[in-house]
């Protein structure tokens, strides 16, 4: 039956698809660094993020961005945190819908009800508010890598929108997991690729993200 469902999918991008392959508006893998991402930060009110790039884990190639203190103890145990890691600004104006797929493994204290920590892919458009998408990506703390799926066509015909990835501690306690990873992020529109990823979506929530009002940082390896 998964045979059959992947044959139809490839078949329905063939015969309805305006074009053979997906238009690609952002590809970051993170192996020759960063160039355009920026993050921002706090660790116990001192303006600073740990968001990196980080050889230890990496979906493909050596490196990925990773939310931890790195080496040596690949933590977030350093009191009460929360960081963004922002992509540079993407231009949708040209396309009437658009995906995001990209690689995450994390390890939290997850609990149920947002109690403790917390991790968020979120968009922003322009000058508005960061946009959360749900479901969270907590909900799949894995401890694993797995493939996401986020629906940003609420965002598509916009010449200036950014996704972010946002992660907070809520408290000072517990913080002794490795936190998250992201890696092979890629902003496209609704062309077929030849053979689908099998991915987990995350949808947009009406809700609105304040992150602070710490200056931003160029993000470096």
């Amino acid at each position: 039956m998964k045979r059959l469902a992947l044959v139809l999918a490839m078949a329905s991008c063939l015969v309805f698809a305006t074009g053979a392959s997906a238009t690609v508006f952002l590809h970051e893998g993170f192996e020759t660094g960063a160039s355009g991402w920026e993050t921002i930060g706090g660790v116990e009110g001192q303006d600073m993020s740990l968001w990196h790039i980080e050889s230890y884990r990496a979906y493909s190639g050596m490196y990925s961005a990773a939310y931890n203190t790195g080496v040596p103890n690949y933590d977030y145990n350093v009191g009460w945190n929360w960081g963004v890691l922002m992509s540079p600004w993407i231009d949708l104006s040209g396309t009437s819908e658009a995906y995001m797929n990209f690689h995450s493994w994390l390890e939290t204290e997850n609990m149920p009800m947002h109690l403790f920590d917390n991790a968020h892919v979120v968009v922003k458009p322009g000058a508005a508010p960061w946009v959360p998408l749900y479901p969270d990506v907590q909900w799949f703390d894995q401890g694993e890598w797995i493939g996401l799926k986020a629906d940003l066509t609420a965002f598509a015909g916009m010449d200036n929108v950014r996704v972010g990835f946002y992660f907070d501690t809520v408290d000072p306690e517990f913080n002794c997991y490795e936190g998250w990873y992201v890696d092979d992020i890629k902003v496209h529109d609704g062309g077929c690729s030849p053979v689908p990823e099998p991915s987990t979506w995350l949808l947009l929530s009406t809700g609105l993200i304040g992150v602070g009002a710490f200056a931003r940082r160029r993000f470096l390896g």
